[in-house]
């Protein structure tokens, strides 16, 4: 519909037949912000009442404020609109004539109910999963394994994730009244299937029989076992170092299913790398054959385990931490081993955490 006094004034400037064949709604107004004409499109979703056909914008549906600011400034604005349960993007253009003068404005309205809705569902499903992932965080580090004393063993740590949920998990716990057992593993990945892994990780240890639990062989054969028999793909797997510390005999027994870097067994600032041999708890390695051995520690003796993202850490050059930075701070520091090596870490990479970082640091008394 068009006001046609109106309309004589804007029509050099405007073609009415193309808007009139345009999908979206469009209307436009002149210079007083009365509505001069309505295409077909918004005539047949909004109506139109003839008697309305000068009526001023702002009337029960429209805010007038952006369109007279178009009018005064001659600049292009967009905004939205409600029309009842509907959303539209609006679009306001000053129509100029040759001699710059605004004459009107075109105002096209083009309907996002329906990406506003979709855009509503995808907050609300980021904002569920944020609630979930950080929930899922506090579980990760509920079941961290207390600090201080087991016995005769000190335990400290450091647990870094690089995101909110990690793929890293350790544990030290009492099996019987003369062992102790501990742990670090890393699954592939800093996801929610990761964080997964370590939970069945930390569930599957702690509900073994103890006779199971007390040697490291058939607690990581068990614990490959198991999770085989989840099927999960080939490339979800993890490594893990398992020992047992047995009180009586101040022994330390352990295998380890693909884990690196090796824990250190550190005496008076001499490091001895524990080596074993064992594959990644992985489909791809479904029977696998454990190595177990023995060492000796005595009183000052400390057991240090790390997951790789500590030595595998890279400064802004590419270069590695590397293995030899974790021995020379082993040898140069009788104590604060973890804030030590966290420290030189820090300043070696000066950039944004990529990996996660776990350091368990376990000591005899």
């Amino acid at each position: 519909m068009v006001d046609k006094m109106e309309r004589e004034k804007i029509d050099e400037n405007v073609d009415f037949q193309v808007l009139n064949a345009i999908a979206d709604l469009v209307r436009v107004l002149d210079y007083k912000e009365k509505v001069v004409f309505v295409n077909k499109a918004m005539e047949d979703l909004l109506g139109y009442d003839p008697d309305k056909k000068v009526c001023i914008l702002g009337e029960d549906l429209f805010d007038p404020e952006i369109t007279k600011r178009a009018l005064m400034s001659g600049e292009v604005i967009q905004r939205e609109e409600n029309i009842g349960s509907m959303v539209f993007s609006v679009k306001c253009s000053p129509i100029i004539n040759k001699k710059g003068e605004i004459l009107g404005v075109v105002e096209v309205f083009r309907n996002v109910t329906m990406a506003r809705k979709l855009q509503k569902e995808l907050i609300d499903k980021n904002r569920f999963m944020t609630n979930e992932t950080n929930a899922a965080s506090l579980i990760q580090k509920k079941v961290l394994p207390d600090k201080g004393f087991i016995k005769n063993l000190k335990v400290n740590y450091l647990y870094k994730p690089s995101t909110i949920l990690s793929g890293d998990m350790f544990d030290v716990f009492q099996i019987d009244d003369d062992n102790i057992g501990m742990y670090i593993a890393d699954s592939v990945g800093h996801g929610f299937a990761a964080s997964m892994v370590t939970m069945f990780i930390k569930s599957m240890v702690r509900t073994l029989d103890k006779s199971v639990q007390n040697s490291p062989k058939k607690t990581l054969t068990e614990l490959c076992k198991r999770f085989t028999s989840l099927k999960l793909e080939i490339e979800n797997y993890f490594t893990c170092f398992y020992g047992v510390y047995n009180l009586k005999k101040r022994s330390f027994t352990f295998s380890n299913a693909g884990h690196l870097p090796l824990p250190l067994r550190v005496r008076n600032r001499e490091a001895l790398s524990l080596e074993s041999r064992g594959y990644p708890i992985s489909r791809f390695f479904a029977k696998p054959d454990y190595e177990e051995k023995e060492i000796k520690l005595h009183a000052g003796d400390y057991l240090l385990f790390m997951t790789d993202g500590v030595e595998e850490a890279r400064n802004p050059d590419k270069e590695a931490f590397g293995h030899k930075r974790v021995l020379d701070i082993v040898s140069n520091y009788n104590s604060d081993i973890l804030d030590n090596i966290n420290n030189e870490l820090e300043e070696f990479t000066d950039s944004p955490q990529v990996d996660d970082i776990s350091m368990l640091l376990v000591s005899v008394w």
